[in-house]
């Protein structure tokens, strides 16, 4: 009896708005596959949505949600966005995307002002303290890029050894998911 009253709770709870409520949705005609968030120093909100097609930049408020952007990119079922200052940068895993830069100067008119193009594809991206870390990429398991000039990242270097689906960094260690091979790598990053 104490089961079949657990999982009724859940499927009372699963089918009710828990402490949320729904203020927009934007539809689209082709599938999603990210979201990430920019911020002015006003404060106003951007959503940076991942499309089949390309990335969509859409400004939200309590009161109205509209695409101000669409920056085309060549079709695939997965992106990656993660944002530096006013810069918006986008990887994807359709085998020549490289990473698009889009300058969130004018928020009003977001520009694609660069693709790094010295990979192809790559299945993540992350930033930390002003570096570009490339997962999942071409020739090499990760690549780490220096953004001190947003527009035109350095590559500073690269570790090859296992195929990463995710990282994260914490001071000067990174912990890298090796999928393929069930392990958890440390790579010490004090030196780029």
């Amino acid at each position: 009896m104490f089961l079949l009253l657990f999982f009724l709770s859940i499927k009372f709870l699963s089918s009710q708005e828990f402490n949320t409520e729904l203020i927009h949705h934007f539809p689209y005609e082709v599938n999603v596959n990210d979201i990430w968030g920019y911020s002015t120093s006003l404060g106003e909100e951007y959503a940076i949505v991942g499309l089949q097609n390309g990335t969509s930049i859409v400004y939200v408020s309590q009161d109205e949600i509209y695409e101000v952007a669409f920056i085309p990119g060549e079709t695939s079922t997965w992106r990656d966005i993660k944002v530096w200052n006013d810069h918006i940068y986008i990887g994807t895993e359709n085998g020549s995307g490289g990473i698009q830069i889009v300058s969130m100067e004018n928020p009003d008119n977001p520009e694609l002002v660069h693709v790094w193009d010295e990979i192809g594809s790559s299945h993540n991206i992350m930033i930390d303290n002003g570096f570009l870390y490339i997962i999942g990429a071409d020739d090499e398991d990760l690549y780490i890029l220096d953004l001190e000039i947003p527009e035109n990242p350095e590559l500073i270097g690269t570790w090859s050894g296992d195929y990463f689906h995710d990282v994260c960094i914490k001071d000067d260690l990174l912990y890298g998911c090796a999928i393929s091979t069930s392990m958890m790598h440390i790579l010490d990053i004090s030196n780029k």
